[in-house]
């Protein structure tokens, strides 16, 4: 019973140390999440922002089109030789600030455009990106935190448990219903299927939430990333950059997965070593005190606990180092 007392201690010590990490991680993921989200809501204010300029100064530039349209009428029902020759200037004066009014209006329509263009288009990539984000944290990220909170952990208490098993069924044979039990319990044991047991259980908290929408602003129809000219070179050069990037991100995402394949065997292997076999301690003696004896000589000795749970424990460091 020592035997299973140092192996249940040991379980917690694990479940709290892998929890408070886990935690940590999932901190950090919510904050990223966040960060992405505010970052979504600026761009889109931004957006909206400068739309509501480009339809103003669109407003105002057809104001300055009548106007000209108007003068231009008034010209065709007057003959201009029917004009008294101090009329004339004025006339042309007038003209002539229309147009120069038109002009600047033309020119702060296409800024504003040109920006709200830009603005929608960071928009939509930063939506992209952001139900993207979200979509991996719901789909990916949950289920790998919820492998590291419980790593080892059924591993380790099916060898607790089986430890137990092999000193009772080697005591009485009477008491083997009751041991059936346990053990058909212990080999029902599954991570995977415990996990979606408690991500179906609260499926409200663990399934990813509807992507973000575009919201058009006071009308825009326009609902994709605008590849024209002048923003078509400065999306060229973006996507040449982001596809140099998301290649080194390839290959260094894949190296650290192979190191992190790695380590997860590694401790796979640490955590899965038969060793609740003892067998050997009932040959001579029928009696828990020959299992606590067997034990405390060889697996379970101070020496070899200590220098195994070193191992265990700077193996997890490395692989939450990586994740």
């Amino acid at each position: 019973m020592n035997n299973v007392i140092v192996r249940l201690s040991q379980i917690s010590e694990d479940v709290i140390r892998l929890f408070k990490k886990s935690k940590e991680i999932g901190l950090q993921m919510h904050e990223e999440l966040l960060k992405v989200t505010n970052e979504l809501y600026t761009v889109m204010k931004t957006y909206h922002m400068y739309h509501a300029e480009s339809i103003s100064a669109e407003s105002k530039l057809k104001e300055a089109e009548k106007q000209e349209e108007k003068q231009f009428n008034k010209s065709g029902d007057i003959s201009v030789n029917l004009l008294r020759h101090e009329d004339r200037p004025q006339r042309r004066s007038s003209v002539k600030k229309i147009e120069k009014m038109k002009e600047k209006r033309q020119a702060k329509y296409s800024e504003n455009k040109l920006k709200c263009t830009k603005a929608r288009n960071d928009y939509l990539l930063n939506l992209a990106a952001t139900n993207a984000a979200v979509s991996k944290y719901y789909i990916h990220d949950v289920s790998d935190l919820i492998d590291c909170c419980d790593l080892g952990f059924h591993a380790s208490l099916a060898r607790t448990f089986r430890t137990y098993l092999s000193a009772e069924y080697n005591l009485e044979t009477s008491r083997h219903e009751g041991l059936d039990i346990i053990e058909n319990a212990v080999d029902n044991l599954d991570a995977r299927s415990d996990k979606h047991t408690v991500m179906d259980m609260c499926n409200q908290v663990f399934c990813p939430p509807l992507k973000f929408e575009f919201q058009p602003h006071m009308g825009d129809e326009v609902c994709q990333v605008s590849a024209q000219q002048p923003v078509q070179t400065e999306l060229l050069m973006r996507y040449h950059q982001l596809q140099s990037r998301l290649a080194t991100l390839k290959i260094e995402n894949e190296e650290v997965r192979k190191t992190l394949d790695a380590t997860m065997q590694t401790l796979q292997d640490m955590l899965t070593v038969e060793d609740f076999d003892v067998s050997d301690a009932f040959q001579h003696s029928r009696s828990t005190e020959s299992v606590k004896s067997a034990a405390s000589e060889t697996y379970m000795s101070k020496i070899n606990i200590a220098k195994r749970r070193a191992n265990q424990q700077e193996t997890e460091m490395f692989y939450f180092t990586g994740l």
